[in-house]
């Protein structure tokens, strides 16, 4: 039985919220098969705008491995994303669709990313992809056109990789797209703006050279993901 406490902090409301949210849950299972978990203390937890669902919940537990030796306990709790490297073949030249946003944890005002979200209820990674790239980049994918990165690099059992392993829970899935554009297509997908008030994204569309915006990534799910495309390529008999 885990004994549960809460920062004063956390309203009474919101901590069956907090108990009873996908992610919590979904994380909680996993550490459970593999962890003895004897406390958890919730230090803080933020929602959605919408404020029916956690989006970041830190907590410290006391949990210990299977021969009773205990384990680093504080964990930010945010569940599973997915992200989507877009290839654009133009004139047998490869490019990349991306998009460009602030990131405030790392002091950047023009973040150059492929496309990403997390996962919402569902927990269906090909349909947020696809829901994030027409979304993010603006452009309409077909479910048969996602290429599991994950999948082919991984093979089964493997949700993602982890960006943060000694923080986070989050794993990434990761996908790549591959598109045949003219010259025009290319140009009319750069620099196309999205906003999402309530959401607090302010994102443009940018299209780079695949080796300069390889160049330019600082994002690890960018260059992991560049990884997985080149031996994709490679194992299917083609080259950049």
């Amino acid at each position: 039985m885990i004994r549960y406490s809460f920062s004063s902090d956390i309203a009474e409301l919101d901590r069956p919220l907090i108990l009873e949210s996908i992610i919590y849950k979904r994380w909680l299972s996993e550490v459970s098969s593999k962890f003895k978990v004897d406390a958890i203390h919730f230090a803080s937890v933020d929602f959605k705008f919408n404020h029916k669902q956690p989006l970041f919940i830190k907590l410290n537990a006391t949990a210990f491995l299977p021969d009773g030796k205990p384990v680093h306990g504080i964990v930010l709790v945010r569940g599973n994303a997915v992200g989507v490297l877009v290839v654009l073949w133009c004139n047998k030249k490869p490019f990349l669709l991306l998009v460009q946003q602030p990131r405030f944890p790392i002091a950047c005002t023009d973040s150059l990313e492929i496309p990403a979200g997390i996962l919402d209820w569902s927990e269906d990674y090909r349909q947020v992809a696809l829901s994030e790239l027409k979304e993010e980049a603006q452009i309409q994918v077909d479910d048969k056109e996602l290429i599991d990165l994950t999948a082919f690099w991984h093979g089964d059992g493997v949700e993602g990789f982890a960006c943060s392993c000694g923080l986070l829970d989050e794993k990434i899935r990761l996908y790549a797209v591959e598109r045949q554009v003219t010259e025009e297509e290319l140009k009319k997908m750069d620099h196309r703006t999205q906003e999402y008030t309530e959401e607090k994204e302010w994102i443009q569309t940018i299209v780079l050279p695949y080796e300069q915006a390889a160049r330019r990534f600082v994002d690890g799910k960018n260059l992991i993901a560049l990884f997985m495309y080149e031996r994709w390529l490679k194992a299917k008999g083609r080259s950049l």
